[in-house]
């Protein structure tokens, strides 16, 4: 008999307190760990099906609860956070090694988007206790990060996922060769949808969507970030 969810609230509940550590935003006043644990309970009830139950239960929760609790500290504190925490020029926390005053400062054309446009709001929505502790934490969860061979471990298993031979050749051709819409459907024989001068190929689009679908489920269900 398939177990449910409600089957398994306890250990999903002991799994969310064993990773209270890892939620480094308690700065923000609006938004606490109670909140949060709530926000990953209905993560997992709606993605329950994700759970192969001849698998280990909790391997698969720890990670979908780890992945939820990055996925809201990037989008409460990182969507807007100067984008130097994610450049390769970032020395320090004013520090930049590609403006020739080397601060952080609006020579830099992302810097300058930044001010622009997210600045106001980052101001207003995080509260000056974040400034210096969290930029930390977050460079460090940047740090840990092997993208490369995360991204390696996603395009194998969603070729692994995939039963198709010709979307598996799809999907090679998108993403690891970098073929264009059109090199992929003039060798797969995809017509486009009218003669507009930007070619729209209906197949491909509703590929992509499955293969953004597919990639979705597997960051929410699999152990991929290196």
């Amino acid at each position: 008999m398939r177990e449910s969810f409600e089957d398994k609230i306890e250990e999903i509940d002991q799994l969310l307190d064993i990773n209270r550590s890892k939620w480094q935003l308690d700065a923000i006043q609006w938004f606490d760990y109670d909140d949060v644990k709530q926000i990953i309970r209905i993560h997992i009830n709606e993605k329950w099906d994700l759970w192969k139950q001849e698998r280990p239960f909790k391997p698969w929760c720890r990670q979908v609860v780890q992945n939820q609790i990055r996925n809201l500290i990037r989008n409460h504190y990182l969507t807007f956070s100067k984008p130097c925490l994610r450049c390769k020029h970032y020395v320090s926390e004013d520090g930049c090694a590609f403006t020739r005053s080397k601060q952080q400062d609006d020579s830099c054309p992302d810097y300058a988007k930044w001010l622009k446009k997210k600045k106001k709001v980052y101001d207003v929505k995080l509260p000056l206790p974040l400034e210096g502790r969290v930029i930390t934490a977050s460079t460090e969860l940047y740090d840990q990060f092997d993208y490369e061979k995360s991204a390696d471990k996603l395009h194998y298993i969603l070729l692994e996922r995939l039963n198709n031979e010709r979307h598996k050749e799809v999907y090679t051709m998108l993403f690891l060769e970098k073929k264009s819409d059109d090199e992929v459907a003039s060798k797969m024989g995809f017509k486009p949808e009218s003669a507009k001068k930007k070619k729209r190929y209906k197949q491909l689009d509703n590929l992509k969507k499955r293969f953004a679908e597919l990639a979705r489920e597997i960051l929410d269900s699999e152990d991929v970030i290196e």
